[in-house]
């Protein structure tokens, strides 16, 4: 399943073949450009010069954006490969789940989009760079120092703007039921089956957003990334930042989604029985009236019909 939302996989960087072989396209993607401020180097295969003008364009204010919001004051030169499908696939050897558009390791990049897929869908690449570019700079405004996933990824949708109503209903159907994936399983990798990813994604922006909510005094997510990048523990900053210790943040967020989304389910159930007893109540009127006309016509005609023999 390719995500309509274009939520982009953030995979950190390890050793031997966990991580996909950036180095091997070199000799693949010969067309080159670049730019200085913010800096960037942008190579691509042949026949994906679109592309590559598009993240030009987009470049100078997304990546100024982006670094702005994270009180990144001189960030580092990021990297772009941009390769077709094709490559992409042999480039990443499995590694990335079948929806995957893009992948940015962790913390400097680079960062790497799978053309195909980015063009399907060009309205949407605005976003697709925004997310990228917020994983990579997070990762030097965090001096290297890795929070959660679910942190990460929330953190990144909210600089993307990605959020619509799929996103929303996605929530719904499984408030309704009971079924909100725990954020205590979201720390490291996300699963990688795309129903279950796009809730862990939407789930993650919702715990940024919640971050905020707690003690929005405190400055919300980026009054925790000065802390972070000096090396303080996540579960320290989020304490510091919310007055809660992760278990209970946790809990807070799973029942804040259970009743904001489940109340949401029942509303919209309760309107949908509604609409239909109304809607049933109509019909039955109408018919109501029908038969009443009839009768009427039919005793009109059995008044006439007396008329004439009286008449006879």
């Amino acid at each position: 399943m390719i995500r309509l939302l274009w939520i982009l996989l953030v995979v950190a960087v390890a050793a031997g073949n966990s991580t996909p072989a950036v180095a091997q396209t070199t000799d693949r993607t010969p067309v080159r450009r670049h730019l200085t401020d913010p800096p960037l180097s942008v190579r691509a295969e042949p026949g994906l010069e679109r592309l590559v003008d598009e993240v030009l364009e987009l470049w100078p204010h997304t990546a100024t954006r982006v670094a702005a919001e994270l009180d990144l004051d001189a960030p580092r030169p990021v990297e772009i490969v941009i390769l077709t499908h094709r490559t992409w696939k042999r480039w990443s050897r499995g590694l990335l789940p079948e929806w995957g558009v893009g992948f940015a390791n962790w913390p400097d990049g680079p960062i790497a989009i799978d053309a195909d897929r980015a063009l399907r869908r060009p309205e949407r690449f605005a976003h697709i760079l925004a997310h990228e570019v917020s994983h990579v700079y997070l990762g030097q405004r965090l001096n290297g120092h890795r929070p959660p996933t679910w942190f990460v990824e929330g953190v990144a949708q909210l600089q993307a703007g990605e959020w619509n109503l799929n996103d929303t209903m996605g929530l719904v159907q499984v408030a309704s039921v009971g079924a909100l994936p725990k954020l205590a399983l979201l720390h490291a990798r996300f699963p990688s089956g795309g129903r279950a990813a796009d809730l862990a994604y939407r789930m993650s922006r919702q715990a940024v957003i919640e971050i905020g909510r707690q003690a929005p005094e405190r400055g919300g997510w980026p009054a925790m990334l000065e802390p972070l990048a000096a090396g303080e523990p996540f579960a320290v900053v989020l304490y510091e930042t919310t007055g809660m210790r992760p278990a209970d943040f946790e809990a807070t967020v799973e029942n804040r989604l259970q009743i904001r989304y489940g109340w949401f389910a029942a509303v919209a159930s309760a309107t949908s029985l509604f609409t239909l007893m109304t809607l049933l109540f109509v019909v039955g009127a109408i018919r109501a009236r029908l038969r009443t006309r009839r009768r009427l016509r039919e005793m009109e005609a059995e008044e006439a019909l007396l008329d004439l023999h009286e008449d006879a």
